[in-house]
């Protein structure tokens, strides 16, 4: 759109003094691009960071990374990545190790920070690094705290309809664009809420996880009893399950799936309950049963 400012890969000194103020030992903002969007399955094909150092000063972090297996077609029109593109890159236990390095224990923010952090946690235990001791935060619940009861305020709070918000024009599903927006995001939220003179602590707000709060490889080992599950999550197929707890305790419900998660506590699958029309988290160790959707 002709009337939205190229996203600016700096930072004014408003926005660098809010969120010094906040973070005032840095601030790392990152993505990450995916075959898909379930650690324990899929595989991170780009890194890219930005990271604004107690200094006041931008660093940057950027890598490719061949994926070692297919990359699906019904993810390559969000990234744009083809596994030719990567075919000399390195796999990514170096690259990880290098932004695992760059970033230190400075505090990291994502947008949907759950999703990226899954893959950053598979990947730290695979190659056996030390966690960092990172807090994550995530732009998009600060942005939903933010602007969610205000009369002016985004379509949604996805990147693309934030972007639109804030007049920012940039290529969504770009690692780096999506790492600067996050960032340009977080000061402006901020911002917004120190002129409405909003002191919340931001970890009551924001907060995702920390990096060192998470299980061993083991408990992100996906149990042969819904082995079927992979194939689901990656046709977003619907299916049937099962769960112990809830409204519908003990009765199958279908839900159509996102994606399995790897959270502190163990394997979580992220689906739309079709009963409630709702997205939920479900743990695996609660789902009882699974089995495929009863067609009409």
């Amino acid at each position: 759109m002709s009337d939205r400012a190229k996203l600016s890969h700096s930072l004014d000194q408003d926005e660098q003094a809010i969120l010094l103020k906040y973070f005032p030992k840095g601030l790392c903002a990152f993505d990450l691009e995916m075959t898909g969007l379930s650690a324990v399955f899929d595989k991170i094909i780009e890194i890219a960071a930005v990271k604004l150092t107690a200094q006041g000063e931008l660093e940057t972090f950027h890598s490719l990374i061949n994926p070692l297996i297919p990359i699906p077609e019904n993810t390559k029109k969000y990234h744009g990545l083809e596994n030719d593109d990567l075919r000399d890159a390195a796999t990514l236990k170096k690259p990880l190790r290098d932004f695992l390095d760059f970033f230190g224990n400075t505090p990291l923010i994502a947008h949907n920070a759950i999703f990226d952090t899954s893959f950053i946690i598979i990947g730290m235990n695979q190659f056996n690094m030390s966690p960092s001791l990172s807090d994550v935060y995530d732009s998009c619940k600060l942005a939903r705290y933010v602007y969610k009861a205000k009369k002016t305020r985004p379509e949604s709070f996805k990147l693309n309809d934030l972007a639109e918000f804030f007049q920012y024009s940039f290529e969504h599903h770009q690692a780096m664009e999506d790492a600067f927006l996050a960032l340009k995001i977080t000061a402006q939220c901020l911002l917004e809420m120190a002129k409405n003179d909003d002191e919340a602590n931001l970890k009551s707000i924001c907060f995702s996880n920390k990096l060192n709060s998470y299980k061993d490889i083991n408990s992100y080992i996906v149990p042969q009893k819904f082995s079927e599950m992979k194939n689901w999550i990656a046709t977003r197929e619907e299916f049937e399950l099962k769960y112990k707890g809830g409204s519908f305790k003990g009765e199958f419900r279908p839900v159509k799936p996102i994606s399995l998660l790897t959270l502190p506590h163990g394997l979580v699958l992220y689906a739309l309950c079709q009963k409630t029309n709702q997205n939920k988290y479900f743990k695996l160790k609660k789902i009882q049963q699974i089995r495929e959707l009863k067609k009409n």
